[in-house]
């Protein structure tokens, strides 16, 4: 058995890989990890692969672990190729690693395909994958939690409370015209990459993941598919 993680800004995404096949994504906070909690949770792994886009210490914690307790350990990279699917960055090491992982799934699940892929957590992505497994590249816009915390950072008379509700409804008080804003401008950007795409090629997919992915489904009036475990798809690759 497998464990697979994907370290993110905020929070950790853990899941097991056995006979090939995923279990159910389970969440960590970031501050949590710690040896005690990886004992727990690695009891029966045979090895680990982590993947993270964290710049603190939490990729030290893991590899120390693993090589206290004899677990072979593998991080994943960005690279300039992989697979057969290619890198539009000039210095590959410097698209995120989430984002590279769900280009190898894209490239795996669908073959021959020219796919969009919407990656909404911190960060909302996009990127665009041709059918002959080539990053035409993309965009990085805010997450929607990231859109509304940074209004209110930096205003001193909007005063909002944060609600989970995708709706592009226009607000009747300043909550839901901040929160819907958000999610309006977020379905904007996903729309506006879409023209972008259908300016260069056919597209035949567009994919939605991360932690925002079910409330932009339920907005987003173009087909699509939404794929929570995409970027550990993408890593099962290794």
């Amino acid at each position: 058995m497998r464990l697979l993680i994907d370290v993110g800004n905020s929070r950790t995404k853990f899941l097991y890989e056995k006979n090939n096949k995923l279990t159910a994504i389970e969440y960590i906070a970031n501050e949590a990890i710690n040896s005690n909690w990886l004992t727990k949770i690695s009891a029966k792994v045979e090895s680990i692969t982590l993947a993270s886009v964290n710049k603190n210490n939490l990729t030290a914690i893991f590899s120390k672990y693993s090589e206290q307790k004899k677990i072979p350990f593998m991080q994943v990279q960005s690279e300039s190729e992989r697979f057969g699917v290619f890198s539009s960055y000039q210095n590959p090491t410097t698209l995120g690693v989430d984002r590279w992982l769900t280009l190898l799934a894209a490239a795996s699940l669908y073959k021959n395909n020219n796919v969009l892929i919407i990656d909404a957590g911190t960060a909302t992505t996009a990127d665009l994958l041709d059918k002959n497994a080539y990053h035409l590249g993309g965009w990085i816009l805010p997450g929607i939690d990231t859109l509304f915390s940074s209004l209110l950072m930096n205003t001193t008379n909007v005063a909002a409370i944060q609600t989970p509700a995708s709706t592009l409804n226009f607000g009747k008080n300043t909550s839901e015209c901040v929160n819907n804003a958000c999610w309006a401008a977020t379905i904007g950007f996903i729309e506006q990459a879409i023209k972008q795409t259908k300016k260069q090629l056919v597209l035949d997919k567009v994919l939605i993941t991360g932690g925002n992915a079910e409330g932009i489904s339920r907005l987003l009036t173009v087909e699509h598919n939404v794929i929570d475990k995409l970027v550990f798809f993408g890593m099962q690759r290794f």
